[in-house]
């Protein structure tokens, strides 16, 4: 019975992977694709369900295994270490911030104008769901392609190295480039903003400012709305359209002594989506590589010729040789083979004949009798 609940509980969370990938992907699609905000709030709702279920889970198995004194063993050798980045980190810093700008229907988390370094580290976290893919090596291990485990453990080795340090190569890149002055698209993004202000005030100061919209409209086509002491002075769009298009991740907010402004960021968005949807396709291609060209070729290369030897070695009535590719001759392993082949193959049948009072005789031998 315990066995069938566990089981169970495992295709839940397998499931959940599946889900939470296609999730991952939709989410950033929707920025680029200019999905209505109702759309991409329910992605957003959905990421957060996800992030906190993988959350649950990841305490759990990691609690449990305290509790077995095996804490240790889960988080390394487990591969804990990907249920946690892929987990808690996401909830606290990604989605759970999203959440909850949309339900108290604030933009502290995402229009904090002029605070470039907390633009580049968000991008930088988000980055980070990449790593739910290696996730995908829990059903991995449900499949027995070969019955090795050395197969299944190296190509589960070898492909989370090569995705984790692609991941934190641009982790490392992108969190370097916040504390120095990189160029990037914020910075100039926000350069160009703060260059609007300074005429808007400008203007303002030396009185030469009519309140027309089309003289707000020509300072930067990105400024939405200017506020004078709370009270809205110039917007481009209607409130109807700022509520169905925009969210909170979709404005900059700057305030000086008088005035607020905020301007269209979905631009930004939008490469942040690109680069966001790139960086996931190359991890999609390198564990389906991984898994579905490199797994086999594995096993044809070093599983199989062991399992044939192994056989050998077991079975008395086992005599099958080694194949040995002329492509891979050279390697150790088929070398290994055609020793196998050529030394131990002949003196296992010659041991076999002698046991058995078998002679090498055959019918060849007795025809002058019959003549």
């Amino acid at each position: 019975m315990q066995s069938k609940i566990k089981n169970f509980v495992e295709s839940i969370v397998i499931l959940a992977i599946l889900l939470v990938l296609i999730q991952t992907f939709l989410e950033d699609y929707a920025v680029l694709a200019g999905w209505s905000w109702n759309f991409r709030k329910i992605l957003i709702f959905t990421g957060v369900g996800f992030d906190l279920f993988f959350s649950i889970e990841f305490l759990i198995r990691f609690f449990s295994a305290l509790m077995q004194k095996k804490g240790s063993i889960y988080f390394m050798e487990g591969k804990g270490w990907i249920d946690f980045l892929a987990s808690i980190p996401l909830l606290v810093l990604n989605s759970g911030p999203a959440f909850f700008a949309i339900i108290t229907g604030s933009g502290f988390f995402f229009g904090m104008g002029g605070l470039l370094n907390i633009l580049k580290i968000i991008k930088a976290i988000r980055i980070a769901r990449v790593l739910r893919l290696l996730r995908i090596l829990k059903i991995f291990r449900q499949i027995k392609h070969t019955g090795s485990v050395m197969a299944q453990r190296h190509v589960a080795k070898i492909t989370t190295l090569s995705i984790t340090s692609f991941v934190f190569t641009l982790l490392v890149f992108s969190i370097f480039s916040s504390l120095i002055s990189l160029p990037s698209a914020e910075g100039k993004f926000i350069d160009n903003q703060k260059a609007s202000i300074s005429s808007f005030l400008e203007n303002v100061k030396s009185e030469n400012l009519s309140l027309s919209a089309s003289n707000f409209s020509d300072y930067e086509e990105d400024l939405l709305i200017i506020k004078n002491n709370g009270q809205t002075i110039y917007s481009r769009y209607d409130n109807p359209f700022y509520a169905t298009v925009f969210g909170p991740g979709d404005f900059q907010y700057f305030k000086t002594t008088e005035y607020e402004f905020f301007f269209d960021v979905r631009e930004l968005a939008q490469i942040h989506a690109t680069n966001n949807i790139l960086f996931f396709l190359v991890v999609v291609m390198s564990v389906l590589v991984f898994l579905i060209y490199y797994s086999p070729h594995f096993a044809l290369t070093v599983t199989d010729p062991i399992h044939v030897m192994k056989r050998g070695f077991l079975e008395t009535d086992y005599n099958l040789e080694v194949e040995i590719p002329n492509s891979y001759k050279n390697d150790d392993i088929y070398k290994l083979g055609a020793l196998y082949n050529e030394k131990y193959l002949p003196l296992k049948v010659r041991e076999t004949d002698t046991n058995t009072g078998h002679t090498n005789l055959s019918m060849d031998d007795f025809e002058d009798l019959f003549k």
